[in-house]
């Protein structure tokens, strides 16, 4: 079997530590297999002390010059974990010149989670929702657009994004946010060969978190 690490590979470079698991998961683009190579460190919160270890783990640091594009989940999620991973992707992707991706949570849970509507419901705009003690809902739409077979990617329109919402009657239907970065994170590296293959410009200047609630609200 052809090696995963060769100095002729380029490399889609995903990761999604919105919960306190951290998921990585790179793929080879000019392996004929296309295979996906990934894993979920639960680490909790000690990412900031084992982050750079875990992305060795799956791509020692000398393959990193051959990332050709990064792609990142950007909340709604945990404040820290959030801010922290999206810095050191905007880092990677600056220090190394390649484009770098950003998508929601919310939006890399619709593929998985839109299969619980009802059959005539499916091809409508529908809500995802988590609430957040003390401070309400946060929700997004999505509607799906295109299941792109060739690279089992699920196009959805993200038409509001992940916000705190006040009037949950609008929301219907719903279903409830629920994390599965095993899942979600082989969704966000089929979202990078997507973008790549479609010629995506994506700079990192541009990849901000998304925070639906501020750090200094409801503060008593």
């Amino acid at each position: 079997m052809q090696n995963f690490h060769n100095s002729k590979s380029k490399y889609l470079l995903a990761l999604h530590s919105c919960s306190e698991s951290f998921g990585i998961a790179i793929k080879d683009t000019k392996n004929p297999e296309k295979r996906i190579k990934s894993e979920v460190f639960n680490i909790g919160r000690s990412l900031s002390n084992k982050v750079f270890h875990c992305i060795e783990t799956i791509l020692p640091r000398e393959f990193w010059k051959q990332i050709i594009r990064i792609s990142v989940a950007k909340g709604p999620g945990s404040f820290t974990s959030t801010r922290l991973t999206i810095s050191i992707a905007r880092t990677i992707a600056q220090q190394i010149d390649c484009s770098l991706d950003s998508i929601s949570t919310f939006h890399l849970m619709a593929p998985r989670l839109y299969k619980e509507l009802a059959e005539n419901q499916i091809l409508n705009p529908f809500w995802i929702t988590d609430s957040l003690p003390r401070r309400g809902i946060v929700a997004g739409q999505y509607q799906l657009v295109k299941i792109h077979k060739e690279s089992n990617f699920h196009e959805f329109s993200e038409i509001i994004t992940p916000k705190l919402i006040s009037d949950e009657k609008q929301m219907n239907p719903s279903i409830k946010a629920s994390n599965n970065i095993e899942k979600d994170i082989i969704s966000l590296i089929n979202f990078s060969e997507y973008c790549q293959n479609s010629q995506v410009q994506a700079t990192w200047e541009k990849t901000l978190p998304i925070y639906p609630t501020s750090p200094i609200d409801n503060q008593r």
